[in-house]
């Protein structure tokens, strides 16, 4: 019985050494849940942007690394061996020169095309009260003009 009691005794002043610093630990959490909240109310959208703003700048970089080291790769170690540097040239002129002007040309017309479609559908609305179809022509009848019955 007393060896319980001096356990009981001892679990309770180790419960007491706790619950002198259990208040300071709720007032710094609920205080770090405040600070939480107000960066969220007040600050999310920077946060966000400025985290957004990094990450795309990491991508960026990714790609500017890759092609520097495409760059690097194609004149060092490819361009040379002077045939391997010679068929990567001819497939840049025939890539460039005639294939993507081509298509830049089609593109071209085709946007042409589409700029001019809306003046001549203006147009021809207001063109097409004169093109309409008439009942009768109103142009002459026999009775009218009797003389153009003899030619």
């Amino acid at each position: 019985m007393e060896q319980a009691m001096s356990t009981l005794s001892q679990s309770i002043k180790q419960l007491q050494r706790m619950s002198n610093d259990l208040t300071v630990k709720a007032t710094n959490i609920l205080s770090a849940i405040d600070a939480a909240e107000y960066l969220i109310t007040h600050n999310a959208s920077h946060v966000v942007k400025r985290e957004t703003k990094g990450y795309t700048e990491n991508l960026v970089g990714y790609f500017k690394q890759y092609t520097a080291w495409v760059k690097h790769s194609l004149s060092s170690e490819v361009a040379q061996c002077k045939p391997i540097s010679n068929i990567v040239d001819s497939m840049e002129i025939v890539g460039c020169s005639f294939i993507v002007d081509s298509v830049n040309t089609f593109w071209f017309g085709l946007g042409g095309c589409c700029v001019l479609l809306i003046p001549s559908i203006i147009v021809s609305v207001k063109l097409a009260k004169y093109y309409r179809r008439m009942d009768t022509e109103d142009v002459f009848e026999e009775t009218t003009y009797p003389w153009l019955v003899a030619l």
